[in-house]
């Protein structure tokens, strides 16, 4: 009897960053009201967006397969579907008026605040077939070649103020090629990981070290960290940012993620979260811009560090479990495949 096979396993330390990601992303959004206001909020900020974004773009190379009918029928469809829920919300919801930024059908089309992601995501899955053929034929000096090509390309990019929301996707570009050009060392590290505590420890006390003393630096400044070209990566050099900080980022980004791997690979409790990151994806930020509309956060906005940490944590965790919820997954998985099916193979 014919039996289906999916194309590839699944792998669980590939979940579990991305449920790491969520809560970054999530907790890092919710907090950012507050940060200019505390050196506490604004260097566990910056500490977040140092990384968060490239632990994600990281994990979309991991699992990234080319195919041109799910790029159009379930990437693109998705997109779409989302900037129409964004449009709607921002309608009549936050009564925008869209004629002074190029009217509604630019609206639709270009990415409102973190929909740039999935922007993204549809131009650099156009370049898959380029970074599998140095990966799978090359071998390690094709997968080098390319990630060289492609921090080139982020460097270079930041020269040009570009058009069309196009900045981040040059900007981050690297992260997801990285991803993809070293699947298998990526995969091996996992593994060897799970093996050897040593894989585990040394680069969390590494992690601890590094990000603690930078944690240190911005809590003793004299104002709370505001570097927000630098970690954004969302404007074009200039004064305050210059290709050595863009290439720093990327620097960090990637060695911050792969010593991820190795320390949050058995996390095995953040799994079921990182099986569930659209939905909540999607709409926190919604629910967030909602909540601040309404004026949800000025009663915290004077008040003790302690009860504005509070919170932001309270705010955070009930959007999380709202959107984590069965109900919402489900529909947001069967509108996300309305048009696409994947192909199984027959054993």
């Amino acid at each position: 009897m014919a039996q289906q096979q999916s194309a590839s396993p699944r792998r669980d330390y590939i979940d579990v960053l991305k449920g790491l990601g969520i809560l970054l992303v999530v907790f890092g959004h919710f907090m950012e009201q507050y940060r200019l206001g505390s050196h506490l909020i604004g260097a566990t900020f910056v500490t977040i967006y140092w990384f968060h974004m490239a632990l994600f773009c990281m994990c979309s190379g991991l699992v990234a397969h080319f195919s041109l009918r799910k790029l159009i029928a379930q990437q693109l469809w998705l997109y779409l579907l989302g900037q129409a829920i964004m449009l709607v919300f921002r309608t009549f919801v936050l009564q925008e008026h869209f004629s002074a930024s190029g009217g509604l059908l630019m609206a639709f089309l270009l990415p409102w605040r973190h929909m740039w992601y999935l922007y993204a995501l549809l131009f650099w899955h156009l370049t898959l077939p380029a970074l599998t053929f140095l990966r799978d034929r090359l071998r390690l000096p094709g997968a080098v070649l390319g990630l060289a090509v492609a921090v080139g390309i982020s460097l270079w990019a930041g020269t040009i103020d570009w058009p069309f929301t196009l900045v981040r996707v040059f900007a981050f570009f690297p992260f997801y090629a990285f991803g993809v050009l070293f699947r298998p060392q990526i995969d091996a590290l996992d593994r060897a990981a799970s093996r050897f505590w040593a894989l585990r420890v040394v680069p969390a006390l590494l992690l601890l070290g590094c990000y603690g003393f930078h944690f240190l630096q911005m809590l003793q400044a004299e104002n709370p960290p505001s570097d927000s070209a630098n970690i954004f990566n969302d404007v074009p050099y200039g004064e305050g940012y210059a290709l050595s900080d863009r290439a720093l980022f990327l620097l960090v980004g990637i060695v911050t993620s792969v010593a991820l791997v190795s320390v949050m690979g058995g996390a095995r409790i953040l799994a079921p979260l990182g099986r569930r990151t659209l939905s909540i994806y999607l709409l926190h930020l919604p629910i967030l811009t909602f909540l601040v509309d309404l004026g949800f956060y000025e009663p915290a906005r004077q008040k003790p560090v302690a009860i504005i940490i509070a919170w932001v944590v309270l705010e955070a965790l009930g959007t999380l479990c709202i959107l984590y919820s069965a109900p919402v997954n489900r529909f947001f998985n069967a509108l996300t495949n309305l048009w696409y099916r994947p192909r199984s193979k027959r054993i």
